[in-house]
């Protein structure tokens, strides 16, 4: 049997536990700071919504580096699309006609390949240059032009040169291919536009999204 002076101890101590479970049950329960949601829906050509982890720009060598050829074959990134290119190139010129702007050489900006080539992007005019592709393709950007300039060359015959980027998320699902082409000379093929100093070049001729004849706007916000 416990004497007085136990069974006051182990009162004192029931009435602190007690105490201490009150104070506890009564303490406003911890919520988790709102973590900001950075994912976002991306719809794809086909018009399926699917949540990414933000767009991206990569150049065409960039993606195949990051998701593998295999899967960069299965969005056609290696195939041959120079023909596409001259129907697109074709196309726009049909409807924008022959005119020419006095100031087609100034330069706006200028991108470096992975060999080393420096690559202007002139103002141009409805012929050629930023003019030529900026409204009629959406492509409103220069990271765009200078994202698909960083890689080697994919494809080259004679002075022309050909490079591409693509808009995509962070699984790899592509929502555009962008094709640019550089006129690496200091004239145009057609002889028509000719810079003095010869060690210059003319730069982009063209740029714009295979399958649409604009570009999303999402490819400007990137």
């Amino acid at each position: 049997m416990r004497s007085p002076k136990t069974r006051r101890i182990a009162l004192v101590a029931a009435a602190a536990l007690t105490s201490a479970t009150m104070v506890a049950s009564a303490a406003p329960t911890a919520v988790a700071a709102d973590v900001p949601d950075d994912t976002v829906s991306v719809t794809t050509p086909q018009g399926e919504e699917v949540a990414g982890s933000g767009l991206m720009l990569s150049s065409d060598e960039q993606f195949v580096q990051q998701f593998g050829a295999e899967k960069a074959r299965a969005h056609g990134i290696s195939e041959d699309d120079a023909e596409q290119t001259e129907k697109n190139a074709a196309a726009n010129d049909a409807i924008l006609g022959d005119a020419r702007a006095s100031h087609w050489s100034v330069r706006k900006f200028v991108g470096t390949d992975a060999d080393g080539r420096h690559i202007p992007t002139r103002q141009g005019n409805r012929e050629f240059g930023w003019v030529h592709f900026s409204g009629p393709h959406n492509i409103k950007s220069s990271k765009v032009i200078k994202t698909a300039l960083s890689e080697h060359p994919e494809k080259k015959q004679g002075h022309r040169l050909e490079y591409g980027a693509v808009l995509h998320n962070g699984l790899g699902l592509i929502l555009a291919r962008v094709r640019v082409i550089v006129q690496y000379h200091w004239e145009t093929k057609d002889h028509k536009y000719k810079l003095a100093d010869h060690s210059e070049k003319i730069g982009v001729i063209t740029a714009f999204c295979q399958g649409t004849n604009r570009c999303p706007n999402a490819l400007n916000e990137v």
